[in-house]
């Protein structure tokens, strides 16, 4: 079969009737720049078809023909160089076979906003340079394929693009991954990103990320997610950033994101979410930035949802449905962004602490953020007072510390405790034993001795 696609691509390039446009002064028509790369500006020019060929460039060529109107795209022209091409909007619906077989370095690809569909792609027409018999593989590393009509990828979609590092494929039709996509996404070894955001997923299927060893970041923003997906441990070892913004979320706890190394974690927009349980973040250790806006219904995050030992770099807590935040939650002398913006927070001790913990870089900000006090007025809680707040911060303290030292208390009580028992109980064996010597002394046969006095046995 490889065989027969192969034969038919090549007869295809040596009879079709290939149509170029005219790329003669094609920097009087378009606005070339020199600079550390060579930039070929050609956005909304009405070009129907890819240039005939490149102007003359020494290094890097990035080609910017977005919003034309090439139906079908043809072979790219010819270049020794790295190209980087962006060809978004332009209203493709077909790809002629072998599209980068002149180009031997194109590192960057961009299709989006395009009109191709599944039926119109089967890796072919990505396959690289032909050379004695055969075709190598191009230097692909980013490829944009967003805002198409795909709804599943070939199995051997990717066999030319083997160096592929950032992969998105996000608002397309990819409601399942099916198991051609499952078998074209696991032949990815070294790529870093993926994007499968707005595609309407409902699970993340483990066979299409099992192979992804050296997955930084994955973004599976507006889906239909309903839980955060299980699947995600085969990343464990390499996914630093994880978008999970947009979905049906509606349960965070300890076990949510167990075992990963995330660095940068995206819950905004989670409708169902009313709230965030004990540990649910504290088993991150590594994480720095953690975005929660937007957020309606949640009311409470709880006190014990970090590790003490976290030191959060930047928190995003706008717009949610906050009514209290406690002191406890994180190390707040580490951040340095802050913002909890548009929250029905009440004015408490609570809020009083934090902002005396936090960064005056942080605590500056005039338009900060408000509370309401007890007369139902908004004040700004960087300019919270303590008298009126903290009125009880002494009886708070002693309960907090009773709370912290708690477990050291039970632990020495146990041991007292433990030890008392045994000391009663050896004192208990000691009496014991007393007890049956003296019962055993009385039993004795011969315990009652004859007394022998010799004036009573001497004869006269």
């Amino acid at each position: 079969m490889k065989l027969i696609l192969i034969l038919l691509s090549t007869i295809y390039l040596c009879l079709a009737e290939e149509v170029y446009q005219n790329s003669s002064h094609i920097c009087n028509t378009c606005n070339c720049r020199d600079e550390d790369e060579f930039v070929l500006e050609c956005a909304n020019k009405g070009f129907q078809h890819i240039l005939a060929e490149w102007p003359a460039h020494n290094k890097t060529l990035v080609a910017v023909l977005s919003h034309n109107n090439i139906s079908t795209l043809g072979r790219l022209p010819f270049s020794n160089y790295t190209v980087k091409v962006m060809l978004d909007h332009c209203n493709i619906k077909n790809l002629d076979p072998g599209i980068l077989a002149n180009i031997a370095k194109v590192e960057l690809m961009d299709l989006s906003y395009n009109l191709l569909t599944t039926e119109a792609i089967d890796g072919i027409e990505f396959k690289g340079p032909y050379d004695h018999d055969k075709y190598f593989p191009t230097a692909l590393k980013y490829l944009n394929l967003a805002y198409n009509m795909i709804h599943s990828l070939p199995t051997r979609f990717f066999e030319s693009m083997t160096d592929l590092e950032d992969l998105n494929l996000e608002g397309n039709g990819f409601s399942v991954l099916d198991i051609n996509t499952q078998t074209a996404l696991s032949s990815l070894s070294k790529l870093k990103r993926l994007n499968l955001a707005n595609n309407g997923l409902t699970e993340l299927v483990g066979d299409a990320v099992l192979n992804l060893k050296h997955l930084e970041e994955l973004d599976l923003s507006s889906n239909e997610l309903d839980f955060v997906p299980n699947t995600l441990d085969y990343l464990k070892s390499s996914l630093k950033i994880l978008n999970l913004s947009n979905n049906f979320i509606y349960k965070l706890n300890d076990k949510s994101f167990l075992g990963l190394n995330l660095r940068y974690l995206y819950l905004n927009n989670l409708p169902r979410v009313k709230s965030v349980g004990p540990n649910t973040f504290a088993t991150l250790p590594l994480l720095k930035k953690l975005e929660m806006c937007n957020n309606t219904h949640l009311r409470d995050i709880d006190r014990e949802a970090f590790s003490p030992k976290q030191e959060l770099v930047e928190l995003y807590l706008n717009n949610n449905s906050l009514i209290e935040i406690s002191y406890k939650l994180l190390q707040w002398k580490t951040l340095k962004i802050f913002e909890i913006n548009e929250n029905p927070l009440s004015c408490s001790c609570d809020l009083y602490n934090i902002s005396k913990d936090l960064s005056i870089d942080i605590t500056r900000n005039l338009d900060g953020p408000s509370c309401i006090d007890s007369s139902g007025h908004s004040q700004m809680i960087y300019h919270l007072k303590s008298s009126g707040l903290c009125k009880n911060e002494k009886h708070e303290f002693d309960i907090d510390y009773a709370e912290d030292h708690f477990e050291m208390l039970r632990v020495t009580i146990v041991g007292l405790s433990t030890i008392l028992v045994v000391m009663m109980l050896i004192l208990s064996a000691v009496a014991f034993l007393r007890y049956r010597r003296g019962v055993a002394v009385r039993n004795y046969p011969f315990t009652a001795q004859v007394s022998y006095n010799p004036l009573q046995n001497r004869q006269f």
